[in-house]
């Protein structure tokens, strides 16, 4: 049996621990993908948004002859669970789920796939922001993203700085601890700020 492995994300660039044996094909089913999931990490991620445009994914053959080791190997790769990696095979009922049937479609076209294996994250948007999910909302989560990437970097910057100008007799565990980990020297303060004793 060939399987074939559908993609869209970093599973593309990133395969990571995936068994293929091909490269990846272009010519994956037409899916409603965006980036429409926050990950554990914050990142914005793709994943089969019902609604959204339909998009040209990418496939390619499973090591795995059987649809059981696809999937193991698929879900292992993403780090989810069993429930959010989904299966059709060429001769599977599609049932009323649109997903299925288009790539039920799609592998009556392919001579030599039998089956398919994807990933099947949904949108958690709602969850994370407490919004419906649009571009426009993506957008705005983007901004504040790089709003706190930026106040963090300043933070750092007016941290950094105060404890390497702490005065030279104040050496407390935290800031031999600091120096030690990041390497930041205590800077010599002016002997003008002192009296001559």
């Amino acid at each position: 049996m060939n399987v074939a492995v559908v993609g869209w994300g970093s599973l593309i660039w990133c395969p990571g621990s995936l068994r293929i044996r091909t490269r990846w094909h272009r010519d994956g089913p037409r899916l409603p993908i965006e980036f429409a999931r926050i990950s554990a990490d914050g990142r914005l991620t793709l994943v089969i948004h019902p609604g959204s445009e339909e998009q040209t994914t990418y496939w390619a053959l499973s090591e795995y002859r059987d649809i059981e080791g696809a999937t193991q190997d698929l879900k292992e790769r993403e780090g989810c669970s069993r429930e959010r990696i989904a299966w059709m095979r060429t001769d599977d009922a599609s049932g009323e789920d649109a997903i299925k049937v288009k790539i039920k479609e799609w592998l009556r076209n392919k001579i030599d796939v039998d089956a398919a294996v994807w990933t099947n994250l949904r949108s958690n948007w709602r969850d994370k922001t407490c919004q419906e999910f649009n571009a426009e909302n993506a957008v705005r989560y983007l901004e504040e993203v790089e709003r706190r990437q930026q106040e963090a970097a300043e933070l750092l910057k007016r941290t950094r700085g105060y404890v390497r100008n702490a005065p030279e007799q104040i050496q407390t565990q935290v800031r031999q601890r600091i120096r030690q980990r990041t390497g930041w020297a205590d800077n010599k303060l002016a002997d003008t700020l002192f009296e001559l004793d």
